[in-house]
């Protein structure tokens, strides 16, 4: 779990975890450099039960490092990102492990979403939420570029050796689909029809509903190169999954790499934007 000031809202999804019918696992919490009462929280509910794991960030490193970093302190053979606003059904966890025990061809399982603003109990169904189980990588890497809207399926159960052969969420806006894509070149994806998963939709939290210079603060909160050229970043890495995941046949690997550079193509307007505010930027130092 990641967290950054999120005293008003992570009692609620530190409980729900803690509460799930599947109950051997660790909660690895990391506080992004938190201004509030978050860390005294964590150290409190580390206190009381044994599995919850607090780590604090000396600096604010951006909401996608912090993503990476739970992982990377995490032990378990399957991992869940679990975010501090949201809300997870006491049988979550378990219902996912299920699932990907008896298949090991998926690497990542998830079950349907709601959405909610003020409160769980007023929750609204999401349409939308998403399965990759052709057969075929390249069809299932093309339908997460193509179909992914918001990105709850990064909030199911993974296994751990598949998310360890990709490069995490990386520095630019955009990673975390990115992150799923690559994972449906490892193998299939797979939806629960059963609505498990209340993700909180407001201004304070969601991504999307934030205005850019609050999408900016959140992500990049002290200047940074990596904050530069966020559309080259994003075309890069995905080219970078098309090139590099490993096992493909060369036949599959070129089907991937055309479908990236047609979508580079079709996005060349905001890669063109890139270039000239760096100049604008390069012309001003």
């Amino acid at each position: 779990m990641p967290a950054y000031n999120s005293e008003k809202t992570l009692r609620q999804s530190i409980d729900c975890l803690l509460g799930q019918t599947l109950s051997d696992l660790e909660l690895v919490v990391s506080d992004n450099a938190s201004t509030d009462g978050t860390w005294d929280i964590l150290q409190d509910y580390a206190r009381r039960d044994a599995r919850v794991r607090p780590i604090r960030q000396p600096v604010n490193i951006g909401a996608n490092g912090n993503y990476s970093a739970v992982f990377l302190a995490s032990r378990g053979r399957y991992f869940k990102w679990a975010s501090s606003n949201d809300w997870c059904a006491p049988r979550l966890l378990q219902a996912c492990v299920d699932r990907l025990e008896a298949d090991p061809g998926t690497v990542l399982v998830a079950p349907r979403t709601r959405l909610f603003e003020s409160g769980v109990d007023d929750a609204v169904d999401y349409r939308d939420d998403i399965a990759c189980r052709d057969d075929n990588p390249v069809q299932r890497f093309i339908h997460v570029g193509t179909h992914l809207a918001l990105n709850n399926v990064m909030n199911g159960v993974v296994r751990r050796d598949a998310l360890a052969k990709t490069r995490l969420i990386e520095h630019y806006p955009g990673a975390d689909v990115v992150l799923v894509a690559h994972l449906a070149l490892l193998g299939k994806i797979d939806l629960l029809d059963e609505p498990l998963f209340h993700r909180r939709m407001d201004a304070a939290t969601a991504t999307r509903l934030m205005n850019s210079a609050d999408v900016h603060r959140h992500h990049y909160p002290v200047p940074t190169w990596r904050a530069s050229l966020p559309s080259w970043r994003l075309a890069a890495g995905w080219l970078r999954v098309a090139l590099l995941t490993g096992g493909l046949s060369l036949r599959d690997r070129a089907a991937a790499v055309d479908w990236v550079l047609r979508r580079a193509y079709w996005s060349r307007a905001d890669i063109g934007r890139d270039l000239v505010e760096l100049l604008r930027l390069g012309r001003r130092s």
